[in-house]
């Protein structure tokens, strides 16, 4: 049995929608509406019905945790086809239970071109619903997919690094006469101690410039 007050219930829903207060707050309430809270599903329903965006889809993902009831499922499959967060909406969908997402995660799949997170949150949360999934889908052009795939060459990927250390010219800096890393400055140095031939970089030094003069 809850220890939890309708007048709780209400007041941790206020809270949580309204949009003014802090995050941190909002998701204290959101946390304290995932579970034993059973009497106030009819009024988060009603709520939910006027609400879009990020504030709709937390109350979206607490309805979700009340499982049985089709308006909720139905709410779930509205905001899949709204397709702000197909990835999410997939997972709740088949985390609800009900064995109808088969055929909504399906078809929706078969409709509209998920791109290959989506496709595989689709995939799980119909085998979670104990559905097969034998649909197919070209994904060689999806940046996720190639990357997990290992499909793009490793030399087509440039090191951040590259180009940083120039000489004076814009030359890249690694001949016998590149300083750049010169550590020519002795314990002795202080910030105005290096001359015309002093390269040093060291931030210990109080030296910034590439020469340490005016030039």
């Amino acid at each position: 049995m809850t220890d939890k007050t309708k007048e709780q219930m209400l007041e941790q829903l206020d809270v949580m929608l309204n949009e003014e207060l802090p995050y941190g707050k909002r998701l204290e309430a959101y946390e304290f509406l995932l579970e034993e809270c059973d009497e106030i599903v009819d009024v988060m329903l009603e709520k939910s019905y006027g609400l879009d965006g990020d504030t709709g889809k937390m109350l979206m993902e607490v309805l979700a945790q009340y499982k049985g009831n089709k308006a909720i499922f139905m709410g779930l499959v509205s905001y899949l086809y709204k397709g702000d967060d197909v990835a999410l909406f997939a997972h709740l969908i088949g985390s609800y239970g009900d064995e109808q997402g088969i055929t909504v995660l399906k078809t929706f799949c078969e409709e509209y071109e998920p791109n290959y997170n989506e496709f595989m949150e689709i995939r799980n949360a119909v085998e979670e619903l104990g559905g097969d999934f034998d649909l197919k889908q070209d994904f060689s052009d999806d940046p996720l997919y190639r990357y997990l795939k290992g499909l793009d060459e490793q030399d087509d990927r440039k090191s951040p690094f590259e180009g940083m250390w120039q000489d004076e010219d814009g030359d890249d800096c690694d001949g016998d006469d590149c300083h750049c890393h010169d550590d020519c400055c002795d314990d002795d140095c202080e910030d105005d101690c290096c001359d015309d031939d002093c390269h040093c970089h060291s931030h210990s030094h109080g030296c910034h410039s590439r020469h340490c003069d005016e030039d």
